[in-house]
């Protein structure tokens, strides 16, 4: 696969050297340091639209076969695509260098202690063997908790919370559990009348072409005991089932992290000015997100035997592409506005639920709630800053004509209008949120540290460690690539308003402080973390990246 980058990074080159000058205007701007402007206060107007119409020439639409949304191209839009990759491709090749050499020594520790006869055999894959490509393993407690049904219900409220759902009083039930009242003290349909019944759903994975490994499309309930947990030893079940949850991230991902973002902002590259502070705040957001859709389909396509899949999984690599073209296309992934984090928990009953008792503890909750209220708060001084009321919004020309291009880009649920700087707040709240913490929780930091950790997670082995260590990025820590340094654009800041500039520096000291609370956090006397026998630390603002890095 790497050497299909190294070959793709070269054409992109080529195609940089052999496209067409930029236009005056955005050499101009390239080259200075004006501050952004809204439309009506730019000094020339008429170059300011000329460099628009250049941008759309160079920014065109594609079809692509990998996360359904319209990928670009152009000569604009190849230049950047190269500039993008050549920043992109040295971590990738560096964390390649890194599972190369620590693989096998990996592979050949395994067997001198006599492999895997157990469960438990497989806390040997990671003990001292990733030290630069995975060096502090599983998240604390995965290893040692990893029978404990409370890991297993409580990674639906962390790790993987975007296919659960509380069962509505009115639902059909899809299957029976005949001896549920044994189980819970509650028969099925009386944990359902008292809203304490919840899903996950994966049924549909048994249609996908299989491999010639094990697996299952699995349904599982959960229930909110109307007393206490007990201990039952499902290890099976729970294995198949985190087994589609790791399935879920690797794939559905893609399209709703990646391809979610990266059409609204295509959409805006077309319409908006280089020097309208909103694509500016776009850019820094969407940092290099032109790379990965390519990858992986060259990764499906062009394999050994692409047919076959990873190594791991029950199902082909091909019906992946499907699967989450699939779940894009109904809008399960793609709908803008229905998967705003609130509005998302909602709809699913997760918060605020007007039937049944609230859940104890919901870290995913708890912690994008810091994050993404803190995002807002720094949109909200941005916006403000360049709008003083929401009648100067409805006068944004370009704003407008970027809301009517998201129905050409075909963005899904986009707001109908963007008529109030609350409405601009949310979207670029949204915006961040795809980037820095969708992507988060379902790769990079999140799946090698718990969806996709062995042994509960089964699948492969060191191949296991070796394909989701590409997605973390742990050298990073303590880094500026990092959440805490999400608006720390000192380049963009510069040419930005005063307000924006001081929003900036109390976002940075609001995540250095929760980074520091997350640091902080211990297990109780009862062995837990928030209701989790495991430390759920995937949203570390100095940890996890502020983009979508793979």
């Amino acid at each position: 696969m790497i050497k299909s980058v190294i070959t793709s990074i070269l054409l992109a080159t080529t195609a940089v050297q052999a496209s067409p000058a930029l236009t005056e205007r955005a050499l101009e701007k390239a080259n200075n340091n004006d501050h952004y402007t809204l439309p009506k206060s730019d000094r020339n107007p008429r170059a300011r639209a000329s460099a628009i119409e250049v941008k759309r020439k160079g920014w065109q639409y594609s079809e692509y076969p990998m996360g359904v949304a319209y990928y670009p191209t152009g000569t604009l839009a190849n230049a950047t695509i190269a500039r993008d990759e050549a920043e992109w491709l040295p971590p990738i090749l560096a964390k390649a260098a890194a599972t190369d050499k620590e693989g096998p020594i990996a592979l050949e520790a395994i067997k001198s202690k006599g492999g895997f006869k157990k469960l438990e055999d497989y806390v040997n894959l990671y003990d001292g063997q990733w030290a630069e490509s995975f060096p502090e393993g599983p998240i604390p407690g995965i290893l040692t908790n990893f029978t404990d049904d409370r890991t297993f219900s409580m990674m639906r409220l962390s790790a993987d919370p975007y296919r659960v759902q509380r069962v509505k009083p009115s639902d059909k039930l899809l299957f029976p559990v005949d001896d549920a009242a044994a189980i819970t003290g509650l028969s099925l349909e009386e944990l359902q009348a008292q809203g304490r019944l919840f899903l996950q759903d994966f049924s549909e994975m048994k249609e996908l072409d299989p491999t010639d490994k094990f697996g299952a499309g699995c349904q599982g309930y959960f229930y909110i005991d109307p007393k206490s947990d007990s201990e039952n030893d499902w290890m099976l079940a729970k294995m198949l089932q985190n087994q589609d949850s790791g399935w879920d991230t690797t794939w559905s991902h893609i399209s709703r992290s990646h391809s979610a973002a990266e059409a609204p902002y295509l959409a805006a590259i077309r319409t908006l000015s280089d020097s309208h502070p909103v694509l500016a705040m776009l850019n820094r957001i969407e940092k290099t997100p032109w790379n990965i859709r390519p990858l992986l389909e060259d990764g499906v396509v062009s394999g050994a035997a692409p047919d076959s899949g990873p190594s791991y999984y029950a199902w082909t690599s091909l019906s992946g592409r499907t699967w989450a073209n699939q779940v894009y296309s109904s809008g399960e992934t793609a709908n803008f506005q229905s998967n705003y984090y609130r509005t998302f928990l909602e709809n699913r009953g997760l918060i605020n639920s007007e039937f049944g008792p609230e859940l104890k503890h919901f870290p995913f909750y708890e912690d994008v709630a810091v994050i993404v209220e803190s995002i807002r708060e720094f949109m909200a001084v941005f916006v403000n800053s360049y709008y003083s009321s929401d009648s100067a919004v409805s006068r944004d020309s370009e704003l407008q004509a970027w809301q009517r291009e998201t129905d050409v880009a075909k963005v899904y649920d986009f707001p109908k209008s963007i008529k109030s700087r609350r409405t601009l707040i949310d979207i670029l709240t949204h915006q961040a949120y795809l980037g820095g913490v969708v992507h988060g929780v379902m790769s990079t930091n999140g799946a090698i540290g718990d969806t996709t950790s062995l042994p509960f997670a089964p699948a492969g082995a060191v191949w296991q460690v070796v394909t989701y260590a590409a997605a973390n990025r742990y050298s990073w820590k303590d880094t500026n690539e990092t959440l805490s340094y999400l608006f720390e654009d000192q380049a963009m800041l510069s040419k930005m308003t005063p307000q924006t500039r001081l929003a900036a520096k109390k976002f940075k000291s609001t995540m250095d402080a929760f980074s520091k609370e997350v640091r902080a956090r211990t297990f109780d006397k009862d062995g837990l973390n928030r209701g989790m026998p495991f430390m759920w630390n995937v949203l570390d603002p100095n940890w996890a990246p502020y983009w979508s890095v793979v």
